[in-house]
């Protein structure tokens, strides 16, 4: 996809507070945006800064806890809007939420089409290929940047936050918590991470603004209310 943003726009669309965007013109049409445009090149490799988010990776390995690395490994497993089950609680699962389930899942494949370009561009590789001493969840050959999972945690995170303002900061400690724990995993570099938060927060904007995103939308609230996960 090729960007039409500009400078300003990124920074009007980083800025945008979740309640305003259910009204929000569109502000960049979903086929013209592209991840590339929100994000910095990462850090390269040999750098200072790769070499102390190596450390970093080295230092939460060393103090991880085998209930914390269960948490992140199942984290790993999980990329989809019911990772918030943990702030909705036991009942807020695909089977009961068909919708809401569909809606996001729909929402993860563009997030994927996105990243997958960025990750392909950058080309950055995983902490444990450039650091045979850590010890990550699992071996992947992937592109480490930007993290697929943060996106994912923060796009979803932001959107479910605008149905459900009141639950709002506990879903985005949630999607903190569950980014983070790619560094828990040594999967990714907290600019991995980071760039992931940015991504998803650009990608929520954009497509909060789309009106035909929004109207599948309003199936999804109705569904979550009653239900009665939102109010």
């Amino acid at each position: 996809m090729s960007s039409s943003l500009t400078p300003a726009l990124i920074g009007a669309l980083l800025l945008l507070a979740v309640p305003a965007w259910a009204d929000a013109p569109l502000l960049v049409p979903l086929e013209q945006f592209d991840v590339r445009a929100v994000l910095h090149a990462p850090p390269a490799e040999g750098s200072a800064q790769t070499a102390a988010e190596l450390a970093e990776l080295h230092r939460i390995e060393a103090a991880r806890s085998p209930a914390a690395l269960a948490r992140a490994k199942a984290d790993a497993a999980d990329e989809s809007v019911f990772l918030f089950r943990t702030v909705f609680g036991a009942g807020f699962t695909p089977a009961r939420l068909p919708k809401t389930a569909a809606f996001f899942d729909r929402l993860q494949a563009e997030e994927e089409a996105e990243t997958d370009v960025a990750k392909q561009f950058w080309h950055r590789p995983r902490p444990g290929l450039a650091d045979a001493t850590l010890h990550p969840c699992k071996v992947s050959h992937s592109a480490s940047y930007p993290s697929g999972h943060a996106t994912d945690a923060y796009l979803i995170g932001l959107v479910l936050a605008g149905v459900a303002p009141e639950r709002r900061d506990a879903i985005l400690d949630r999607a903190a918590d569950f980014a983070h724990n790619r560094m828990v995993c040594g999967m990714h570099y907290a600019s991995d991470v980071e760039a992931g938060r940015l991504a998803g927060t650009a990608l929520a904007a954009v497509m909060l603004a789309d009106s035909r995103i929004r109207a599948d939308l309003a199936p999804v609230r109705r569904e979550l209310k009653a239900a009665g996960f939102t109010r």
